[in-house]
């Protein structure tokens, strides 16, 4: 229930509990005292007590918004308040005392006048203002509560939107420093062939061509491991006809995990570092790939036989691993890792291994 939704009904409703408050107290008043207990009595009386509050509620209400307690200066808000809660709640105990002179009047046992006078009483006009304004106050600290708790949810969505909106625009940076950087290393190798085998250069532009549109067109940031795994098999078709038979790809990808989510562009970078720094002496690659799902996480395996990396302490990501530890970091959180280390765990022995492992979650069909 917001601000603006608090309507009449609910205002009424509000009394209904405070009014059964007050013949609580009535009825363990007259207890206490020894009295008989008349609850019809007690009930009819809050009855019109809080019939009467009923009529003047849009009168509350619209005090309440036109003069809302966070309206400056302080001071001034609540003197107006308090003015209008006095004069309600006066205007109020009138209409309650009229109100009971009138039944007594339709029971015929006296005239109006009369009545009006029986049921009036400075203590009882005291007693129904400051009880009327208590339930003006009530009223107006409920409203500016439900206003606030708005307001902080409202802000809390707005921040919510505004990171979300960030976190994207970080995300399209990201993905976009990759795209220079994959043409640029691809038309440095298909440059090659210009000269020497120009069909071939011309089949490898081609295929960069299609490479370079599909990446253009997806906008998503995750995609299924399977569409990932495509990209990446044309991408090795150029490479392949840079290196041939130099050039091994394992693949060990479980069948299970294919619909898994990924970020999009994710092996690519990764497996040109691998081809470009896994060269062995006789400029020989191997690398392996694998994708596996351990409990609520996809772990994702690349591998090469190069060199190595050497002493651990002097190991650099690179433009292709440090874009993709800042995008993970930005798509999962801390539940995303990336491991650098050698293939077999040693670092003077030859071989690299980039693990990673996010959450798994399988993409929508």
């Amino acid at each position: 229930m917001t601000p603006d939704t608090m309507r009449t009904s609910r205002v009424v409703a509000l009394a209904l509990v405070v009014g059964t408050f007050f013949v609580a107290q009535e009825v363990l008043g007259d207890l206490a005292d020894g009295k008989s207990v008349n609850v019809a009595n007690d009930v009819v009386v809050v009855l019109f007590f809080w019939v009467a509050w009923a009529f003047l509620t849009p009168a509350v209400l619209a005090a309440v918004r036109r003069w809302p307690l966070d309206a400056k200066p302080a001071y001034r808000t609540l003197l107006v308040h308090a003015v209008v809660a006095t004069i309600l709640a006066a205007a109020q105990t009138v209409i309650t005392r009229c109100l009971r002179a009138v039944v007594v009047v339709l029971h015929g046992t006296v005239g109006f006048v009369d009545a009006l006078k029986h049921n009036w009483s400075p203590v009882a006009f005291v007693w129904g203002v400051f009880t009327g304004v208590f339930f003006y106050a009530v009223v107006v600290m409920v409203y500016t509560a439900l206003r606030f708790r708005g307001l902080y949810v409202a802000e809390q969505l707005s921040a919510a939107a505004l990171e979300a909106e960030l976190t994207r625009s970080k995300l399209d940076s990201l993905r976009s420093q990759l795209r220079p950087h994959f043409l640029f290393n691809t038309l440095n190798a298909i440059s090659i062939f210009i000269t020497e085998d120009a069909e071939k250069a011309q089949q490898m532009i081609l295929r960069l061509s299609s490479l370079l549109r599909r990446s253009l067109d997806e906008e998503a940031h995750e995609v299924p491991l399977r569409q990932e795994l495509a990209f990446v098999n044309d991408y090795l078709d150029i490479q392949r006809g840079r290196f041939g038979d130099r050039l091994n790809v394992q693949l060990a990808i479980d069948p299970a995990v294919v619909d898994a989510s990924v970020p999009v562009f994710l092996l690519q970078p990764l497996m040109e570092n691998a081809i470009e720094h896994g060269k062995s002496d006789d400029m020989r690659t191997t690398i392996a790939l694998s994708a596996t799902r351990e409990r609520d996480m996809l772990r994702i395996t690349l591998s090469d036989d190069g060199p190595g990396v050497g002493d651990a302490g002097t190991v650099r990501d690179g433009v292709g691993l440090g874009n993709t530890r800042v995008r993970l970091h930005h798509l999962y959180g801390l539940r995303a890792t990336v491991e650098l280390s050698a293939a077999n765990g040693k670092s003077e022995s030859p071989g690299v291994r980039v693990e990673i492992r996010i959450p798994y979650r399988e993409m929508p069909a």
